[in-house]
């Protein structure tokens, strides 16, 4: 064993401490930036934030950002102020290096020194610069009062685009298994083959443009790799497939959240990420039908292998199934077994309407008050319609209860019911955290519509019918 004299601790000591000093040093020299105040160094999360790291002040000509704990890779940036700022990479390998640049035109006058990886990403930025002033020129060149015009201009485009592609793929080999690289190519778009397949009647198949472009839409993205969490790329990719690749049904949604999420579990901190996303997007989504996205998405993941969840949070979600599972869309109504004011039972089984809206209300709610008179003429015309409404107090007034009913004259055209045997905390069996709150159900008493305002509810049940044809001609 090998024993260390006080003065060789020391001198370890000291190289442990400067070598924890140097985990990042990042000097910027900015032409053009503040002299008076601190500027910061941030990181992308999402591509609509950014989390600060770091301050520095202008001495000696450059703001050095450093720290002891070394720096996650992503996209970072050097912020002047919340609509001011300029990004570069951090790949987590280059600990020290130097940015110089102005505020004139970042991209064009920055240079590195010590930073391969920055050195490979803006060499692509300028490069597209350059093509992009070369596109200005072209349009400018050509005359378009030339009968050839167009298709001069296609010509010089096209060899433009070919110069772009080659520089590209010349750039990603090179340069292949850096995160400059990595950033590149997921900012790619997918080329879709040219020539189209032929259906069995020998036209041309006009989805498969949108099948390839959608099969391969995740090809460019390395989900492998935490640094893309600290970049814009992953949640406007993400937004941009569940938006315009994926049909907003229930069953479509869940098939492709599966997709998404079984990529990301190639690293642990993307998966995370990239189920919270989706389930933040579908948990309160306001398009009909898409609440059992939530309930499954608990279900398979939170449930089942989220062990970052605290106890606490489990539970949370665990309660949160128990109440959404029952109400999903297309599910039967769970059973409601109230009173109306002469103290007869009702239940929503017993209702021969066509449709049956079961409107959840609070006699001390302002917002239910308010919308009472157009309740009420809604009613007025509902029954011609073979609609039945089951107007439930979540209150267990019963002298309340009357009394609304009484002021805005609820009792002539609907059923005005109350829990009185107290039965249900209703905020637990159907989900009524907030008054007014709405279910609209089919002959079968399944479950159509939910939270639909007063005045949507025809339009609603029009649209809900339209689907309904559609299906079965479809069949």
């Amino acid at each position: 064993m090998k024993r260390f004299t006080l003065s060789a601790l020391l001198i370890l000591f000291t190289l442990l401490q400067s070598h924890a000093q140097q985990e990042y040093s990042i000097k910027v020299k900015l032409d053009g930036g503040p002299t008076d105040r601190y500027i910061h160094l941030a990181h992308f999360l999402g591509y609509n934030q950014y989390i600060k790291v770091d301050s520095a002040k202008l001495e000696n000509g450059f703001y050095h950002f450093e720290g002891e704990e070394p720096l996650k890779g992503g996209i970072y940036l050097v912020v002047l102020s919340t609509s001011k700022y300029y990004d570069f990479i951090v790949s987590g390998d280059e600990k020290a290096f130097t940015i110089e640049a102005d505020t004139v035109d970042f991209v064009k006058s920055v240079k590195f020194t010590n930073s391969r990886e920055n050195d490979i990403l803006f060499g692509y930025r300028k490069f597209l610069s350059e093509m992009n002033n070369k596109a200005g020129e072209i349009n400018k060149s050509i005359d378009s009062a030339d009968p050839n015009a167009n298709q001069l201009r296609r010509e010089k485009m096209a060899g433009l685009q070919e110069e772009v592609t080659n520089y590209i793929n010349k750039t990603l080999k090179e340069n292949e298994g850096t995160f400059a690289a990595k950033v590149i190519k997921a900012n790619q778009e997918i080329e879709i083959p040219k020539e189209i397949p032929l259906n069995p009647d020998g036209s041309k198949d006009s989805t498969f443009a949108y099948r390839y472009y959608k099969a391969h839409f995740w090809d460019n993205v390395d989900f492998s790799d935490g640094r893309i969490l600290r970049t814009p790329f992953l949640q406007t990719k993400l937004e941009k497939y569940f938006k315009d690749l994926v049909y907003q049904v229930q069953d479509s949604v869940i098939n492709n959240a599966d997709h998404v999420i079984t990529l990301s579990k190639q690293n642990n901190e993307v998966y995370r990420y990239v189920l919270w996303w989706v389930t933040n997007k579908y948990e309160n989504s306001e398009i009909v039908g898409l609440d059992g996205v939530f309930v499954h998405l608990a279900e398979e993941y939170y449930l089942k292998d989220a062990d970052w969840l605290s106890e606490e949070q489990y539970k949370k979600f665990a309660d949160r199934v128990k109440i959404l599972k029952p109400l999903r869309t297309g599910e039967v109504f769970p059973h409601l077994y109230v009173y109306d004011v002469n103290d007869n039972v009702v239940t929503v089984n017993q209702s021969k309407g066509k449709y049956t809206i079961v409107y959840f209300y609070s006699p001390d709610c302002g917002h239910c008050k308010d919308a009472a008179p157009e309740l009420v003429e809604y009613a007025k015309k509902a029954k011609d319609k073979g609609i039945v409404i089951y107007n439930v107090s979540v209150d267990y007034e019963l002298d309340k209860v009357k009394e609304f009913i009484k002021k805005y004259g609820t009792d002539e055209h609907m059923l005005n019911l109350w829990d009185k045997g107290h039965h249900y905390y209703f905020r637990d069996n159907y989900d009524v955290y907030a008054t007014p709150t709405s279910f609209i159900l089919d002959s079968e008493k399944r479950i159509i519509g939910k939270r639909i305002p007063i005045n949507e509810f025809d339009r609603f049940i029009e649209f809900y019918e339209s689907k309904q044809k559609n299906l079965s001609q479809s069949k």
